[in-house]
């Protein structure tokens, strides 16, 4: 080689090195900890609670107490010809009533009937069972009926109770303006609560807070506010404080009546595992955006449908779960509406899972592959695709939520926090392929309750874009309320959207200032650690030990 092609070499191999250097963020020096701030006030919350038991134990493989459907006494057919809707629920109860246990359903093909208009989803009603199959491409579930209007196929939901909304116990006022993430809880009194209660922080919208976040006139009281649902681990009855499990992520104020009350868990140690699902695409005619309120349309007949519900429910899981074109669909439909729906729950993981092909894409709330509306829940190494939205966060009961190395594709609008200020959720390590994730005001919905502001103090960590969609020159959007945070962009797709903080969207004006902040936009290959909430994960069960 000559000395001119070896000062190119050694040039190209020096300006590699540079572009490819390690580098942290700002907000996350190696020396972090939780409640670290940097001289602006900006921090990045733990998000290291999310997941079943708190990320702390590994998900378990059941194999006790374990009842083959195809014998006796339920001889189940594995033919797909016979209806056998109430043979898997039976065995379900079964189950259940006998203190848990696998209901496994092998290798074939099972005909469910799950409608609307019969009421009868496949229901796990008690704690400690599972539905298991023998694996995705094996053990198919087909849902042989397309009018499951505002119906979740397969529903874990407790028969009563668990609702967050509904204390078990008086509600006790928060002593002080909580502005921070903390563990200690003053009350003004700690009588009636005693260590291991689950309980529920909450506050109303009141119209200071409503004033606070820029959405008056858009936003009523009647809207649901912050909801925490978190368990005590000690109590100080001189100075009436209550500890819980893990930190708040938002201010809670006396003037919006902030309070705490029991509710106790009724459903945990639920899994959903191992098969492919699928719905029957309807027939009828009318798939337009707003066709879901003219009775007589396909879009009327399965709207608000997911095929999975996990509703009011702790350390439970969805793994190995995938949907399907079945024969009986002409189209390359696999569910008619939404995926997996995660409401009122807690510590619930979904992993590797594969939601896709959605038949009705309209409005209304159709067309989501994972929707969120949980605390410290997670989605790991899952896929999305063909959907109106792949990836989905509504409502600020939907807090403390992780997706980590999940992927979206083709979807029609983004994967986004949608409605009613979620706070302090993660993206983690997601690659997008003409998919884009998105965090800006919302004029849309009714009121008394616009979307408005749909998130604030939510992360972006180490995005990949390998496509940008037609409908966004960004891998990101963020316009979040107050501060959010975009840290590591990567792949072809690597740019992003942080301004302008104020405007108007239809006749709505805005203002999310101050501009959100970010930090190696296209330099995520070398950001360090790779993963912020498997670094977070560790530190903290490193302190535990």
């Amino acid at each position: 080689m000559n000395k001119p092609s070896v000062l190119l070499a050694v040039f190209l191999l020096t300006a590699h090195s540079a572009f490819c250097q390690e580098w942290r963020s700002s907000l996350y020096p190696s020396n972090w900890k939780p409640g670290m701030q940097d001289s602006e006030g900006r921090f990045l919350h733990d998000f290291s609670y999310a997941g079943y038991h708190r990320g702390e134990r590994a998900l378990p493989d059941i194999k006790k107490n374990t009842v083959d459907v195809t014998k006796a006494p339920y001889a189940a057919d594995n033919s797909g010809k016979e209806d056998v809707t109430a043979t898997i629920q039976k065995a379900l109860n079964d189950v259940g009533q006998r203190g848990g246990g696998v209901v496994y359903l092998p290798a074939g093909k099972y005909r469910i009937d799950v409608s609307a208009a019969k009421a009868n989803p496949l229901k796990i009603s008690y704690s400690n069972v599972v539905l298991r199959g023998a694996g995705i491409g094996q053990t198919f579930i087909f849902n042989d009926n397309s009018d499951v209007r505002n119906t979740a196929v397969i529903q874990a939901k407790p028969t009563a109770g668990g609702n967050w909304l509904s204390p078990e116990s008086k509600a006790v006022s928060i002593a002080q303006d909580l502005l921070l993430p903390t563990q200690t809880i003053p009350v003004s009194s700690v009588q009636d609560f005693k260590v291991g209660d689950w309980i529920v922080l909450r506050t109303d919208v009141t119209k200071e807070f409503i004033t606070e976040h820029n959405m008056d006139n858009l936003w009523e009281p009647s809207l649901v506010g912050t909801l925490f649902y978190r368990y005590i681990t000690a109590i100080d009855k001189k100075a009436n404080t209550l500890q819980i499990d893990a930190p708040t992520r938002y201010f809670l104020k006396k003037r919006d009546n902030a309070r705490v009350y029991n509710v106790q868990p009724v459903l945990s140690e639920v899994g959903i595992e191992g098969f492919s699902i699928a719905n029957r695409q309807s027939t009828l005619p009318g798939l337009g955006g707003l066709d879901f309120n003219t009775k007589g349309t396909a879009a009327y007949e399965v709207h608000g449908a997911h095929l999975i519900m996990i509703n009011s429910a702790i350390n439970c899981w969805i793994r190995n779960v995938s949907t399907y074109k079945p024969d009986e669909n002409k189209d390359d439909i696999h569910l008619v509406s939404s995926g997996v729906l995660l409401q009122n729950s807690r510590f619930v993981t979904v992993d590797a899972c594969s939601f896709q092909k959605a038949q009705y894409l309209g409005e209304g709330g159709n067309g989501y592959m994972y929707t969120l509306a949980s605390n410290d829940c997670l989605i790991r190494n899952c896929f999305a695709a063909y959907a109106r939205h792949n990836y989905d966060f509504k409502s600020m009961r939907s807090n403390g939520n992780v997706i980590l190395r999940c992927r979206g594709e083709n979807s029609t609008l983004a994967s986004d926090f949608h409605m009613h200020l979620s706070m302090a959720n993660l993206f983690d390590n997601t690659t997008l392929n003409k998919d884009f994730l998105e965090a800006k005001f919302r004029p849309w919905g009714t009121l008394p309750e616009m979307h408005g502001y749909p998130t604030t103090q939510s992360v972006y960590w180490n995005t990949v874009g390998e496509a940008y969609p037609a409908k966004s020159p960004y891998v990101i959007d963020s316009e979040q309320f107050g501060w959010g945070y975009v840290i590591g962009t990567s792949g072809p797709a690597s740019a992003v959207k942080t301004s302008p903080t104020a405007g108007k969207i239809k006749e709505y004006n805005y203002d999310s200032a101050p501009e959100d902040f970010k930090e190696g936009i296209g330099k995520g290959e070398s950001l360090l650690p790779k993963s912020l909430y498997l670094d977070q994960l560790a530190r903290r069960l490193k302190l535990l030990k």
